[in-house]
């Protein structure tokens, strides 16, 4: 059985480097792999919102601020994760404002 074991690189790192160091490595030498993801405490990828947030945005709007109309409907980006049929889950979304149908006003979060 292989080990795999993750870790977050130096920023000086680059995949050249990387593709370079996998290219001379020993076959029985560990290889490093690049991976991108969130780094913790990284300012380059925005941070999600988190349920109870994203609940309590949607309750707070839940009716028209100018016309109090009841039917509001969220605004998100598409950028939803993916289960494994490739349909989207449903309130991974970024959450950027809302629409009401009545007096078709916008507003953002």
């Amino acid at each position: 059985m292989s080990r795999l074991s993750v870790f977050w690189p130096d920023e000086t790192n680059t995949i050249k480097a990387v593709s370079a160091a996998l290219h001379t490595a020993e076959p029985d030498e560990p290889a490093i792999l690049p991976f991108k993801g969130h780094r913790p405490g990284s300012s380059a990828v925005p941070q999600t919102m988190d349920v109870i947030t994203r609940a309590r945005v949607l309750f707070n709007n839940r009716k028209c601020h100018d016309c109090g109309y009841p039917v509001v409907e969220p605004i998100e980006l598409q950028d939803a994760l993916r289960n494994g049929a490739g349909l989207s889950i449903p309130g991974t979304a970024t959450l950027i404002g809302f629409h009401c149908c009545g007096c078709q006003n916008e507003w953002s979060v």
